[in-house]
């Protein structure tokens, strides 16, 4: 019997998956990615995470979850964790995950994560693992319409991040000093490539019914859902996904939340920034030179910059003070202010 009780149970893939959506559970207040995929998504990033061993009655995929719930995780977010029984779903589909260490890239804002939990790749539980996550791959790719060259590794995007060039495959497996991942599935990625193939081929996706639970879509008006980011069964992170010019409606299509915000923060604003925000050093750089971590921050002149960008530093008292290299904590993305 599990520990924590699933909101639903679905198979996908031929996989046993649990939703446990982090969206609608998170009494420990972690975190949350924020950003809508909602049309955007463009593949599947495969990771490996350690196997654990667990008390009776529940399994790693479950652990993970309850680890992630409990703050356990730090500011890893992911999609699915899978392992050789099951899958449990953490985050809803449309929603972007923390887990490619590229920042706002392509890794963590289009594709879909699987941490696929192994100890190697040679016993049997390992390669249940491994099989489940092949078929979970194959039908998430499936239902996006997409093919096998939409199949990422996690390498795959710290590569791209680092400024590297090659096919699709090449960057999968390119070596990457920061980290080769996933561990024990990288070493063989062209026979699982394969394997994601064969269930690509025998069409083995089972699309999830609809969750009946109360949802908060954004959209621009209620009856243009052509401009839909995303639909939410937590409020507060329908706000937060909620962009300039945007309402959050309930299931009756009542607006319940505008986003009538400018954009534009003044000299001296503070603002609130969470866990793992992306700091950079220009205005212009797509690759962070840190991470921030959560707390309040200063608006350093109130000067938009590019990229929807703004200055910051850490006390009032250092805004608009010179020498700026001195006084300027770094640049971040105003989406990122709550």
């Amino acid at each position: 019997m599990s520990i924590l009780t699933p909101d639903k149970t679905t198979t996908l893939g031929g996989v046993n998956v649990k939703e446990y959506l982090l969206t609608g559970h998170n009494p420990n207040h972690i975190d949350m990615p924020s950003v809508s995929m909602a049309g955007k998504i463009i593949g599947v990033t495969v990771h490996n995470t350690d196997w654990i061993t667990v008390a009776r009655g529940t399994t790693p995929a479950e652990q993970y979850t309850r680890a992630t719930v409990n703050g356990n995780m730090k500011d890893v977010r992911v999609h699915y964790y899978v392992d050789n029984t099951c899958a449990w779903q953490n985050l809803p589909r449309n929603l972007s995950g923390w887990h490619a260490a590229d920042g706002s890239g392509n890794g963590n804002r289009r594709t879909i994560a699987i941490e696929c939990i192994m100890s190697s790749a040679h016993n049997s539980t390992d390669k249940k693992s491994e099989d489940n996550c092949a078929k979970l791959a194959a039908a998430l790719l499936k239902q996006y319409g997409l093919g096998i060259n939409h199949l990422y590794t996690h390498t795959h995007w710290l590569n791209v991040r680092d400024g590297k060039r090659g096919t699709v495959d090449q960057l999968n497996t390119m070596h990457n000093s920061y980290k080769m991942c996933p561990a024990y599935i990288l070493p063989h990625w062209a026979e699982f490539k394969k394997k994601v193939q064969s269930y690509l081929n025998a069409g083995t996706s089972t699309i999830s019914a609809p969750s009946t639970k109360q949802l908060y879509r954004v959209r621009k008006s209620w009856a243009d859902t052509k401009s839909q980011l995303g639909a939410y069964s937590s409020l507060e992170n329908a706000k937060k996904a909620c962009k300039v010019g945007y309402s959050v409606f309930d299931s009756n299509g009542k607006a319940v939340y505008t986003n009538s915000r400018s954009g534009k923060f003044a000299k001296g604003q503070a603002v609130h920034i969470g866990s793992n925000v992306p700091l950079f050093a220009n205005e212009t750089t797509t690759t962070p030179a840190s991470r921030l971590t959560a707390g309040t921050y200063y608006i350093y002149d109130g000067v938009p910059c590019k990229l929807g960008r703004y200055r910051i530093t850490t006390t009032a008292a250092n805004c608009g003070r010179t020498p700026v290299g001195k006084y300027v904590t770094g640049y971040v993305s105003w989406d990122n202010f709550k």
